[in-house]
């Protein structure tokens, strides 16, 4: 059932990304910004949630500490893809703008 509800969220902030991206001309770019940080949040708060859930945490503490290393380093792969390459596509000179 949580793999279930997390396979949810992913597919609600994938659709909400193309969404805003099929309307994003009727909109100001602050509005854009804010819409799509938070369909990414929902959308890395899914795939975290399906691999934490697919994964068992180890029995030793030694290695307890890896999981929440791989996990950070996952996040900031996807917060790079996402100022870098997803918020240009939605706001070509987002920079400029603020």
């Amino acid at each position: 059932m949580t793999r279930r509800i997390y396979r949810i969220v992913i597919v609600i902030a994938v659709v909400l990304w193309i969404c805003i991206f099929i309307v994003k001309d009727s909109y100001s770019n602050s509005f854009l910004i804010i819409a799509s940080s938070l369909t990414f949040l929902a959308f890395s708060f899914g795939i975290h949630g399906l691999i934490a859930y697919s994964i068992h945490p180890p029995s030793t503490n030694g290695k307890l500490i890896t999981f929440p290393l791989l996990m950070w380093m996952l996040w900031a792969v996807m917060f790079l893809v996402f100022v870098f390459l997803i918020i240009p596509v939605y706001c070509p000179d987002f920079l400029m703008d603020m």
